[in-house]
C-alpha cells in the first residue's frame, strides 16, 4: 500500500485538519482513495493533493462548499470559471460596502455618545413657513447605502422632466423631503423636489408631481454647515431638541439645499443646509 497515504500524514502534507478532511468526505468533495475494511483507516493518494489544494484555494477565496463542488466536479470552461469568480468578486465588493456603511453608523453612534452632555452644536429656532409650490419626484429607497445613488438619479430625472416643461426657468430652491414620521432602518420614503413661485402645469403623463405644500404655522428649523454626509447629525439634533422641548413632529422633514444643486456640487465637505420639521405641542 505504498501508493496510499494515511489520513494523518495526508493532513500534514495538505495543511488541512483531519476533521476537515472527514467533513469534505461527508460532503462528497474529497473521498478517501481507500478505506481499510478491518481498521476503517482512511487512505489518500498523492494525486489527490491537487484536488485538496484547489478546494482550499476556492474556500479561502470565499466560495461555499456547494459552489466549490460545482466548480470542481463539472467540466467548467475558463469562461465559466471567470463568471463565477466575477460573481464572487461582486459579492465581496457588496460585503465591503456593507461593512463600510456599518462603520459609518458606528462612527455616528460614537459621535452621538461624545455629544451627550455637551453644549448643543446647533441653534434651533421656531418660525412660520408659507405655502410652497413644488415639483416633486418620490421614491422608496431600500437601504441607507442606496441613498446617494437614488438621490442622484431622482434629481437627474427631475431636472430632465422639468427641463422639457414650460416652468423650467422658474425653478427655485432644491428640496429633499423625508416622508417618515418614525425611525426606520429600511424602505425610506423620500422625495426630491424643486420649489416654484406659483402654480404651473406639467404634462399629466409625466413622472413629476406638481402640488402645494400647505403653510405651516410652527416649524422647528436649524442650519447645518459641514460635510454632506453629516446632515444626519443635524436631523438628529433637531429631533433631540423636539424631545427636550415637548414638541412632536407632524410632517415630513425638509432638507433645503442652500448650497445650490446637489448633482452640481463640487465640494461635498462644505455644504450649507437648512433643516425644517413641522411641529406641534
Amino acid at each position: 500500500m505504498s501508493q496510499y497515504i494515511r489520513i494523518g500524514l495526508f493532513s500534514k502534507i495538505a495543511q488541512v485538519t483531519i476533521r476537515t478532511l472527514r467533513h469534505y468526505d461527508e460532503r462528497g468533495l474529497l473521498k478517501p482513495a481507500y478505506i481499510d475494511a478491518a481498521t476503517s483507516y482512511r487512505y489518500y493518494t498523492y494525486d489527490q493533493l491537487t484536488r485538496i489544494h484547489h478546494i482550499v484555494v476556492l474556500k479561502e477565496t470565499g466560495f461555499s462548499l456547494d459552489e466549490i463542488a460545482v466548480m470542481i466536479d463539472q467540466a467548467l470552461t475558463m469562461d465559466d470559471m471567470k463568471r463565477m469568480m466575477q460573481k464572487k468578486k461582486s459579492e465581496l465588493a457588496s460585503q465591503i460596502n456593507e461593512a463600510t456603511q456599518q462603520m459609518a453608523r458606528i462612527e455616528s453612534r460614537l459621535h452621538l455618545l461624545e455629544q451627550l452632555g455637551e453644549k448643543p452644536a446647533y441653534e434651533v429656532g421656531i418660525k412660520q413657513v408659507p405655502a410652497l409650490y413644488v415639483a416633486g419626484l418620490r421614491r422608496i429607497v431600500p437601504r441607507p447605502q442606496d441613498m446617494p445613488v437614488y438621490r442622484c438619479q431622482m434629481f437627474e430625472e427631475l431636472e430632465e422632466a422639468l427641463g422639457e416643461s414650460a416652468i423650467a426657468s422658474a425653478m427655485q430652491m432644491e428640496y429633499v423631503l423625508y416622508h417618515m414620521t418614525e425611525f426606520i432602518e429600511e424602505n425610506f420614503d423620500i422625495e426630491a423636489a424643486f420649489c416654484f413661485p406659483s402654480t404651473a402645469t406639467l404634462r399629466p403623463d409625466g413622472p413629476v408631481t406638481l402640488y402645494e405644500i400647505p403653510a405651516e404655522p410652527l416649524v422647528a428649523s436649524l442650519v447645518y454647515k459641514g460635510p454632506f454626509m453629516g446632515v444626519g447629525d443635524g436631523i438628529l439634533a433637531l429631533f433631540t431638541w423636539l424631545g427636550g422641548n415637548g414638541y412632536s413632529q407632524i410632517g415630513p422633514v425638509r432638507e433645503l439645499h442652500l448650497f445650490g444643486r446637489e448633482n452640481h456640487l463640487n465640494d461635498y465637505n462644505n455644504v450649507v443646509v437648512e433643516l425644517q420639521v413641522p411641529i406641534s405641542k
